[in-house]
């Protein structure tokens, strides 16, 4: 069997193909790839970043600082926001078309030996082999990893990184990782190695840290706690903030005050990093921070359209927030769509109480809540909703509900996010 692929369309439709065809089995099906591939987690330095919300921004923000210094990075992140590429970047820039269909090429060839034997990788598993491959092959001094769910059992547990971060705790697949705050923070502590340091972010209560705090030391493990009251904020606007976290002056060009803490705790990598032997000076880590981008998430697209892929409670409250403090008064018209496997009714109390008018839309994906269902749930609690089955037609209904001085703000998840972004905005991909 010719198990090439012809070009990049062909080697994505083949990994997104076994979706439902794949069969977790704990880290297993992980390492049996990788040893098929050679094992190139082996030649890799990394830091692995864990949590409900926040870090895929932490994690933009560490690479960031980590490139700022002159190092060659890799960055993995799950889902893509536009395109697939975007998920394993080196440089800030994603993977090329070569890369991909060689390397995807290579990994199909190993996964049909392993279907023989009963072994049955998923999607991410997939990805997360080609990732891994890709940043040995480019012989990145380090990559930072982002956790896809959970920790314990995901597959980017397999690897042994120099640092571990953990960022902000919430509810979210609570199906696969429990149904409170405590049984989501094991299984994300499960990340913390034997001996390997790691710096948590600020939680919603202390019960969560001491989750963390036992782990910790247990595993033998140095322990970074990155505590609000550290935090001295100089200044905050709609687009980023200034502050002095640990001695350290910065400015973020991130918006909303949970990006504040989530600066301080990849902040916080960075030192233990050093810690580690690493030659990170403070200036230079500073000024790379100021760079730092992370799209769809408190991004405005010009000065009415202002798109959020908050998709959980804990995003949706960050949300909240955000616009009540920095566009009172203002007319704000949501465009939504969830997916519903989401807490969809937590979050639209949240949407709903920030808006008279909505338009609740789709995606065209398997798990997507439909757009009139996601109408009626508005209109229950209050909202003059209306539904509209594509996001173009969505995003033109809300203008016109908006008028000249209102904003239009995109939400409910990353997927209508990264849509309406690849419509407007379509770069490529680059941090």
């Amino acid at each position: 069997m010719n198990n090439t692929f012809e070009n990049t369309a062909q080697a994505i439709e083949w990994i997104n193909g076994l979706r439902y065809a794949g069969e977790k089995n704990g880290l297993s099906n992980m390492r049996a790839l990788l040893a098929r591939m050679g094992n190139p987690e082996r030649q890799l330095k990394m830091v692995h970043v864990a949590g409900t919300n926040g870090k895929g921004s932490t994690c933009s923000m560490l690479e960031r600082m980590l490139r700022g210094c002159g190092l060659k990075t890799g960055l993995y992140t799950s889902p893509y926001l536009m395109r697939f590429p975007e998920r394993m970047r080196v440089n800030g820039v994603p993977i090329d078309d070569e890369s991909l269909v060689r390397i995807a090429s290579r990994v199909r060839g190993e996964t049909e030996k392993l279907l023989l034997e009963g072994v049955k990788p998923t999607t991410f598993e997939l990805g997360t082999a080609i990732t891994l491959t890709y940043f040995a092959e480019q012989q990145v001094d380090i990559a930072v990893i982002e956790v896809g769910l959970g920790g314990r059992l995901d597959p980017t547990n397999v690897i042994l990184p120099e640092v571990c971060l953990i960022a902000p705790i919430g509810m979210d697949h609570t199906k696969v990782l429990g149904d409170n705050l405590i049984q989501i923070a094991g299984e994300k502590a499960g990340i913390i190695k034997e001996g390997v340091p790691v710096a948590v972010a600020p939680q919603q209560n202390d019960e969560i840290v001491q989750v963390f705090r036992d782990v910790a030391q247990k595993m033998n493990a140095q322990l970074l706690e990155v505590r609000r009251e550290t935090i001295q904020l100089i200044s905050s606007d709609a687009r980023g903030a200034e502050f002095i976290f640990r001695g350290q002056k910065a400015r973020i060009n991130l918006a909303g005050q949970h990006q504040v803490e989530n600066a301080c705790l990849a902040i916080s990598g960075i030192e233990l990093l050093r810690s580690r032997g690493f030659e990170l000076p403070e200036e230079k880590c500073m000024e790379a921070l100021a760079k730092a981008i992370w799209p769809g998430r408190l991004e405005w697209l010009g000065d009415n359209l202002l798109i959020d892929g908050a998709h959980n409670p804990h995003g949706a409250k960050a949300l909240y927030a955000y616009v009540k403090q920095y566009l009172p008064g203002r007319r704000i018209v949501p465009v939504i769509g969830m997916m519903k496997d989401k807490d969809v009714g937590s979050c639209v109390a949240l949407y709903a109480d920030l808006a008279k008018e909505a338009v609740a839309t789709q995606v065209d994906y398997p798990r997507a809540m439909p757009a009139d269902e996601l109408r009626d749930l508005l209109a229950a609690h209050g909202v003059n909703a209306v539904s509209e089955g594509t996001i173009p037609a969505a995003l033109e209904r809300a203008k016109q509900i908006a008028g000249e001085d209102g904003v239009v703000l995109v939400c409910g998840s990353l997927y209508v996010v990264g849509e309406v972004r690849l419509m407007l905005h379509g770069d490529d991909g680059r941090l």
